[in-house]
């Protein structure tokens, strides 16, 4: 069992960089040098590592293997055809875990026994932004999960505004308002200040739950409740790559440059481009999760003459803004070229409207809900795991199922047509009156 736990260590530091030199990853796990090159050869010769020069290692083909199996669980039964062609539907929907990763961290328990007390709690929230429908859906998921708990004297929500100095200050001014724990929603993935700030607290033991976006280091936060990334990245550039027969111009359209999330998706993203040679990025373009700074990206490609085969998006929030170009464009139904991203009602609608080959993973804003939970389960002494994450659906427009990716929904079965426009999928239950907009105590 030990060798067992070493061996998923070691390939989950693939998890944040694709290269390790042999040294560091060693350093890094604590594994001496001479087992350590044991285990290596013996991993390679299992194809589990390979090494692509001197010194230097990253997955095997056997390991890339395990990240699409969970999208493999159903053989096509006909070659994917180019999106244009169309394809096939299918009857079952099996439903499926899309946790496909080496991730030790959903093993990995944490005894908080440390941090055990009597309610009823006062719970801090450090919320990134409420910059995008998907942002206050995730915290109306997490005040309405608050609100139905009697141990919880009062939550105390902080809105950086995507600002990592203004948060910054709010840590310290709800460290002096006496939290007795904290959520903690990065406004920056990268920034020293407030990974210092985070650090500062940890080191004082005020427990620290994360939630979507990754900040500080891995010792300064109890549990990361998240979904995973890689796999909204891996799975839909997979789509996108077979859709288009392994070969074309792809648009990438980002998040926020400085958004955990955002770069996670995107390394994922290329990696699996770059198993297809004649799959040509033609554009990175970061649009801070908004459809106008898409919209205006996609016009600037358009107006100069030059079409994407495709458009890769990490999210539904900046694909909408790529459809309306193409539609002001004089695109047609049934002309507009396949894109990716889901979690907004819109998106769907707008896409089977158009009649977009749409290949989506929502990400489930019911985390805010999950993170809450886990705070709870901190405070009162339970063991919670080092990482939480949701699972993910796979949602494909009817026909464009392609030989790996299959559709747990159908994008015509997930759409809601009696919905508003902003409405986010996999959001969970939250009262009417949270709806347009989350209602937290504040002091």
């Amino acid at each position: 069992m030990e060798s067992l736990s070493r061996i998923a260590e070691l390939l989950s530091c693939f998890e944040s960089r694709a290269h390790w030199p042999v040294g560091e990853l060693l350093t890094q796990q604590q594994i001496p040098t001479s087992t350590g090159y044991k285990l290596i050869k013996a991993l390679q010769s299992r194809g589990l590592l390979s090494s692509p020069g001197r010194g230097v290692l990253t997955l095997g083909p056997a390991a890339q293997a395990f990240f699409y199996a969970p999208v493999k669980h159903v053989p096509a039964p006909v070659t994917a055809p180019a999106w244009a062609r169309g394809g096939y539907g299918r009857t079952d929907r099996p439903a499926v875990s899309r946790v496909a990763q080496w991730n030790n961290g959903l093993l990995n328990l944490v005894d908080t026994e440390r941090f055990r007390k009597p309610p009823p709690y006062v719970v801090g929230f450090a919320n990134a932004s409420l910059s995008n429908p998907w942002r206050v859906a995730m915290v109306g998921s997490l005040t309405a999960a608050a609100r139905r708990q009697r141990d919880v004297a009062q939550l105390v929500v902080r809105d950086a505004h995507d600002d990592p100095e203004l948060q910054v200050a709010q840590l310290q001014e709800m460290r002096a308002q006496g939290i007795d724990l904290l959520i903690l929603s990065a406004a920056a993935g990268s920034d020293p200040r407030l990974d210092a700030a985070v650090s500062e607290l940890a080191t004082r033991g005020l427990p620290i739950i994360g939630i979507d976006r990754h900040c500080g280091g891995p010792e300064d936060m109890v549990s990361f409740v998240t979904a995973s990334d890689l796999v909204i990245g891996r799975v839909s550039a997979l789509w996108l790559a077979e859709l288009l027969g392994g070969k074309g111009c792809v648009l990438m359209l980002c998040g926020r440059r400085d958004a955990s999330p955002c770069q996670m998706r995107l390394q994922a993203a290329k990696e699996v481009f770059s198993l297809h040679p004649q799959i040509e990025i033609v554009g990175i373009e970061f649009t801070d999760w908004q459809a106008v700074q898409a919209q205006a990206a996609v016009s600037r490609m358009l107006t100069s003459g030059q079409v994407p085969d495709g458009v890769w998006s990490d999210s539904g929030l900046q694909s909408i803004g790529s459809l309306q170009a193409f539609a002001a464009a004089g695109f047609r139904k049934g002309a507009i070229p396949p894109h990716t991203g889901g979690d907004i009602n819109i998106m769907y609608k707008t896409a089977l409207q158009m009649r977009v080959p749409l290949c989506a993973l929502d990400y489930p804003a019911a985390m805010g809900a999950l993170a809450f939970q886990t705070a709870l389960e901190t405070l009162s002494g339970r063991q919670v795991p080092r990482r939480v994450e949701t699972n993910l659906e796979v949602v494909v427009s009817r026909g464009h199922e392609t030989t790996s990716v299959r559709a747990d929904v159908l994008a015509e079965e997930k759409v809601r047509w009696d919905r508003e426009n902003d409405f986010v999928h996999a959001a969970g239950w939250i009262p009417a009156a949270m709806r347009t907009r989350p209602r937290p105590a504040v002091p």
